[in-house]
């Protein structure tokens, strides 16, 4: 199984979690051999100083902002340079809403990967696990590799020795499985699949319970095995109990030690692409980064 990442995304607010996603950016192109873009979007300040015709020292919006773009394309020329050395890439900067254009820009570049912290400073606090990311994460095809807690020794991709996919048996789960398997393919990673179960069903009587436990654990994992054999991938399996299906997971990936988890980004019966309900809770709680399928 070849695993193809031409073209990889990542918008750029220049903070310093931002700069160790450039980095992880810059090691997986130079494995992969994938052109890098670096995307700014600018968000015009609204303030202005006392004084003057539009504030103190500014004659007019559009020098202002003309003044405040060319500091912007000064900061992105050079932004990402040591990370980035030997790697094919391209700058790109426009003015707007961040999550339309950055929706805009992974289907005109056609990029293979979307990576990006989720949260940034100033104006780009938006990129907090909110509406932006929430509008990118539904908006886009292409897979989103997200980073609630970016630390530098997060920033070695090629590292990673276990790969953790989460299951949830919608209507994605064929192609979540299968980007896990040959990512870690790729990079000699370890893979589990892990599904959680409800601890028990709201209202089961107590009697039935243990029936319940074991048949909910057996059936999972047939499916998690149908999964495997129709995806062509080899991998571990885990199934879990647990009434809170984030908290499970990470604390799986904690346990195992994983360095990357892949979720889907549907439910059974939700309309594919679409965020399911444990999404922003799984990004946000795991403990290492997390690629939305």
């Amino acid at each position: 199984m070849m695993f193809h990442l031409e073209k990889i995304l990542v918008p750029v607010d220049f903070s310093d979690s931002n700069r160790i996603a450039v980095h992880q950016a810059g090691v997986l192109a130079r494995h992969f051999h994938s052109e890098v873009t670096l995307f700014h979007v600018n968000e015009f300040p609204s303030f202005y100083p006392l004084g003057g015709p539009l504030g103190y020292g500014i004659t007019s919006m559009e020098a202002e902002r003309a003044e405040h773009l060319s500091r912007c394309k000064k900061e992105l020329d050079g932004f990402g340079a040591a990370e980035l050395r030997d790697v094919a890439v391209q700058r790109l900067l426009c003015s707007g809403d961040p999550a339309k254009l950055i929706a805009e820009c992974a289907r005109d570049q056609r990029s293979d990967l979307i990576l990006m912290p989720t949260h940034g400073y100033g104006a780009f606090r938006r990129f907090l696990l909110g509406s932006v990311t929430a509008k990118i994460l539904h908006d886009v095809d292409c897979p989103v590799w997200t980073g609630s807690h970016l630390t530098p020794a997060a920033s070695r991709p090629l590292d990673i020795r276990h790969v953790m996919c989460a299951v949830n048996f919608g209507i994605q789960s064929s192609n979540v499985v299968h980007w896990a398997g040959v990512f870690a393919s790729e990079l000699g990673a370890k893979l589990t699949l892990i599904h959680v179960v409800l601890e028990s069903p709201p209202g089961l009587p107590e009697r039935y319970m243990f029936q319940w436990h074991e048949e909910a654990h057996e059936g999972a994992l047939e499916r998690l095995r149908a999964l495997l054999l129709d995806s062509g991938v080899h991998a571990e399996l885990l199934v879990v109990s647990g009434g809170d299906v984030a908290q499970a997971i990470s604390a799986a990936a904690k346990e195992k030690d994983a360095g990357l988890l892949v979720i889907g980004r549907s439910c059974a019966g939700e309309e594919p692409k679409k965020p399911g309900s444990h999404s922003y809770p799984i990004i946000c709680s795991a403990p290492c980064p997390v690629v939305s399928i």
